[in-house]
């Protein structure tokens, strides 16, 4: 097996724009359904692409949006802002679902990070490998406890605790795992875990 790291290349703003503006179309309607996950078609510059979306997935986009504004176009930042108003609008009418659907997500984005971490007792090497691919499940944790606020449940913060402790202990620091051109959206202090690497 190659011992380089899985490639996490950015999705440009535009592609990034692209998805959000989807899910932002979507949004009742996925809000209405039960399904976590939803499969969108986005017209991107290389065509028509599926791409599958998630309440953690639109919030890490518009995070990176945000955290990147200095290079959007002016029109993409006007197209922000209205996107943004629309989620909010739809969001705050269907609040408990919209709440429901995100602590189904971090659940199951916690339940794939503790089977990538008892994978990596098996095989360190393909853990170090595949890490940079794999975090993004704890940053998208991350967009979705800032969305929910103190409406979380109370045992959900020590699950995520439970986690980051494994992560720490298995980790040791390192340079940004993820594309440079993106590291000014992720300031170390509180995404620790991008600036880390697991031993061996």
């Amino acid at each position: 097996m190659s011992s380089k790291l899985s490639t996490t290349v950015a999705a440009t703003p535009a592609e990034d724009m692209a998805v959000v503006r989807e899910m932002a179309n979507e949004m009742q309607d996925y809000l209405m359904g039960e399904e976590v996950y939803r499969t969108l078609i986005v017209v991107t510059a290389q065509g028509e692409e599926r791409i599958q979306s998630s309440c953690g997935d639109l919030l890490a986009r518009l995070h990176k949006l945000e955290g990147l504004n200095k290079l959007l176009t002016a029109a993409q930042r006007d197209e922000l802002v209205s996107i943004r108003r629309r989620l909010d609008a739809t969001t705050q009418s269907l609040q408990a679902r919209y709440q429901g659907l995100i602590v189904r997500e971090i659940r199951a984005r916690l339940n794939s990070l503790q089977w990538y971490l008892d994978d990596c007792d098996e095989d360190p090497k393909a853990c170090r490998v595949q890490y940079p691919f794999e975090i993004r499940n704890r940053q998208r944790i991350a967009e979705m406890l800032k969305a929910l606020g103190d409406r979380k449940p109370a045992d959900l913060q020590g699950e995520v605790d439970a986690i980051d402790r494994r992560l720490r202990d298995m980790t040791t620091g390192a340079d940004f795992v993820w594309d440079k051109r993106v590291q000014t959206v992720y300031p170390q202090d509180e995404y620790w875990y991008l600036y880390a690497l697991p031993n061996g």
